[in-house]
């Protein structure tokens, strides 16, 4: 994965409303957290780290950040905070890291080809979209591509199936299931259900009719 180059300055002020004044003058909050030392405030460039995710598949991403007064910090953006509405940026995580020392991380993980099933009419369920892995930085990838093009209905690909490579250690359960065929949803049809409806329409009025003739009488 290539690093990418973001300045930072440190910030002294932080809370929400500090936090939203920087966001309206295109900051972004972050914190740089590692290495047994306390979590460090510092302000992005909102359009700079929205550049970075939109030429990035997934948000682990490794990158260099220039901070004013301390030099080049390799880092992993380990979280990344949106609004629930706007989906604008609102606050990012980074983890420092070492070269040489192991970091555990969220593969994403991105479905290819057409499965046989769902050409029968079955439907596909992606139901693992990440993978969690320990490797080292210079082996961190984005994605993990999952070739579903043989499963038939019925049919799950699990953990095990994927093709890691040695410089990944997997830390999921082997079974777990990244994607199904499931068989194709019977609908109930339109005619049984005016059946019903019918049948109960034709035995409610007699009860009617009959305290009618008794009012009568």
């Amino acid at each position: 994965m290539k690093d990418t180059k973001l300045s930072a300055t440190k910030r002294d002020l932080q809370g929400s409303s500090n936090s939203r004044r920087l966001r309206r003058t295109g900051s972004l909050p972050a914190v740089i957290y590692g290495e047994g030392k306390e979590a460090t405030a510092i302000k992005l460039n909102t359009h700079a780290f929205e550049q970075l995710l939109h030429h990035h598949v997934s948000e682990t991403v490794l990158v260099e950040i220039d901070l004013e007064g301390e030099g080049i910090i390799s880092a992993l953006v380990k979280d990344v905070q949106h609004h629930p509405v706007s989906n604008d940026l609102l606050h990012v995580d980074l983890q420092k890291i070492i070269a040489g020392k192991p970091i555990q991380v969220g593969i994403a993980l991105e479905l290819v080809g057409e499965a046989a099933g769902v050409k029968a009419g079955g439907t596909l369920d992606h139901v693992m979209h990440s993978i969690s892995v320990e490797c080292l930085p210079k082996h961190l990838i984005e994605a993990v591509e999952v070739d579903v093009s043989d499963l038939e209905i019925g049919m799950a690909l699990h953990v095990s199936d994927l093709d890691m490579g040695p410089n990944f250690k997997v830390l999921v359960d082997v079974d777990a299931i990244v994607a199904s065929v499931a068989e194709p949803r019977v609908e109930i049809e339109e005619e049984d259900e005016d059946v019903v409806s019918g049948e109960a329409a034709a035995t409610e009025p007699e009860v009617i009719t009959e305290k009618k003739t008794e009012e009568a009488e």
